[in-house]
């Protein structure tokens, strides 16, 4: 495939910036990848895992001359750099970032960024394992995951088409937000709650849950990086209306257990049966 961009910068080589440097540099998507990281362990792993050509600690070193500039730290890190950036930027780059949550970043983009095209970007891909050099990190990491755009552009969705994504940008960012708070965040908070209670510990300690598959699937959820997503719970402003929902519905079940009313029980239960059957096109 024909180069998009001359330079790329990846602004945070970590397992989604080291990923994205892989699928560029596997489908020769750019002339020319540099990664701006913090320490020289960090450079040096980068480009090891041949994420990257070349690893710079000087921010203005990397960004200077690029085509394209992807963000891809925490979210109060990239808005940090979208404030520093336009100094840097040449003429005619484009800039997006990966971050969970959208809404704050659009905000300081269109504050900052007013001489350069910015495109709010989330693929859906991870996993609870952090770096470059993490087993995770892979020029296929994003194959067949759904990337939110917060607006159409052609370039940057020929650019995550090519490394393998699905494209929406039906949402804006604020769309995105409150939408990833209930089925992602929700979740995530659900699973650290569960795994941090009394009950569990005691199980845990007596070894009675390894064999459970409920469990095994609760505890891959709450691995998650715990500087990571108190920065993403903290940045989107859905994330609280979302937990106190669950924490009423939630409330629901306890009432219809203390009131050993079989009948509430099987209605929420139902009740969830006939929106996850929404959610799936399960006709059974």
């Amino acid at each position: 495939m024909k180069s998009l961009f001359k330079k790329v910068c990846i602004v945070g080589v970590g397992l989604i910036g080291g990923s994205l440097g892989m699928a560029i540099r596997k489908r020769r998507l750019a002339k020319f990848v540099v990664g701006v990281v913090r320490r020289k362990r960090s450079a040096i792993e980068a480009v090891g895992k041949k994420a990257v050509d070349r690893a710079t600690l000087d921010f203005k070193e990397g960004v200077s001359g690029a085509s394209l500039v992807i963000l891809a730290g925490p979210v109060s890190t990239i808005l940090d750099h979208l404030k520093t950036l336009p100094k840097y930027l040449s003429r005619g780059a484009v800039v997006i970032d990966v971050g969970s949550s959208k809404t704050n970043i659009e905000r300081v983009a269109r504050k900052y960024l007013k001489k350069n095209v910015f495109v709010g970007c989330h693929p859906m891909a991870g996993s609870s394992k952090r770096g470059v050099t993490s087993s995770d990190a892979s020029p296929d990491l994003f194959l067949g995951c759904t990337c939110f755009m917060t607006r159409k552009n052609s370039i940057i969705r020929k650019f995550w088409e090519a490394i393998g994504s699905k494209v929406s940008d039906r949402l804006n960012a604020d769309q995105h937000d409150e939408w990833v708070a209930g089925p992602s965040y929700s979740v995530h908070v659900s699973a650290c709650a569960l795994l941090r209670n009394r009950s569990m510990r005691k199980l845990v300690r007596l070894k009675q849950t390894a064999d459970n598959p409920s469990f095994r699937d609760a505890a891959r959820l709450s691995k998650c990086d715990p500087a990571l997503w108190a920065d993403i719970l903290l940045s989107n402003k859905y994330s609280l209306a979302h937990i106190r929902d669950f924490e009423a519905s939630l409330s629901d079940f306890r009432k219809a257990l203390v009131l050993k009313n079989r009948i509430k029980l099987e209605k929420l239960i139902s009740e969830a049966n006939t929106i996850s059957r929404q959610l799936t096109h399960d006709v059974d």
